[in-house]
């Protein structure tokens, strides 16, 4: 049985192959904005004092700043169902240093956010005919009262520098083994962080990208995913999305 995040990524990929991505994007999220209400099962660690207290965004504001459908060049966008977005609380790691990595591939909520909204996106295939050449991306934006982005950010930060030797997790009952992580290179915002992540799965292994970026009280994460290799920081996805949050 396929793992939880690779079998998003066949049918992410699938969708796109089909043209069923082209979907509406101006609805709310309802699905997400009720995991959002869970209080995450591990705590983020603390940020720096000096880190500035901002107004927290509505779920409102957040689906306006949300990247929609067209607004990345050859990428499709959509809402996720609600089998695609996982609470905190259905997301372990068999390290608990490692727990804030582990929610950023289930979509979940870092630490107790105010409101959040999810996307789904993928790239053109490659290969006519073949979906999984497509690139696949995750898409989270979550807004925090107070310190509360600082310190999720902080949280992934401490995780993708104490996780290198890889980690294990467990989404709805579906393993996934990421065999290491390494430090990855991208730009934007207050504070950004990237990862590459390289994940076994049926005796292979392919490489998921994470970049995590603080704008203001708004924290940003993207995980991006291919069968085809190497996989790219996905900036262009990044960097149209802080263009659009402003």
């Amino acid at each position: 049985m396929r793992t939880a995040l690779v079998r998003r990524t066949v049918l992410t990929a699938s969708a796109v192959s089909l043209a069923l991505l082209a979907t509406a994007c101006g609805g709310s999220d309802k699905a997400d904005a009720k995991k959002d209400d869970v209080k995450p099962s591990a705590a983020p660690s603390p940020s720096a004092p000096s880190a500035p207290a901002v107004k927290a965004l509505t779920e409102a504001e957040l689906e306006k700043a949300v990247l929609a459908d067209g607004d990345v060049p050859k990428h499709k966008i959509r809402n996720p169902e609600a089998g695609d977005v996982s609470a905190a609380a259905d997301v372990t790691s068999d390290k608990p240093e490692c727990q804030p990595l582990a929610l950023v591939g289930g979509l979940a909520p870092i630490g107790t956010v105010s409101a959040g909204v999810a996307r789904l996106g993928a790239s053109e295939p490659t290969i006519a005919g073949d979906p999984t050449s497509s690139g696949i991306m995750a898409l989270r934006l979550a807004s925090y009262e107070g310190k509360g982005a600082a310190d999720a950010f902080a949280s992934l930060k401490k995780a993708g520098a104490d996780c290198a030797g890889g980690f294990v997790v467990t989404e709805k009952g579906e393993k996934t083994t990421i065999k290491s992580v390494t430090p990855a290179t991208a730009t934007g915002g207050d504070e950004v962080a990237a990862w590459t992540l390289v994940i076994e799965e049926d005796g292979e292994t392919m490489q998921s990208p994470i970049v995590a970026v603080r704008r203001g009280a708004t924290l940003v994460t993207v995980q991006s995913v291919s069968f085809t290799g190497k996989t790219a920081v996905p900036q262009d996805i990044v960097d149209a999305q802080l263009k659009k949050l402003g």
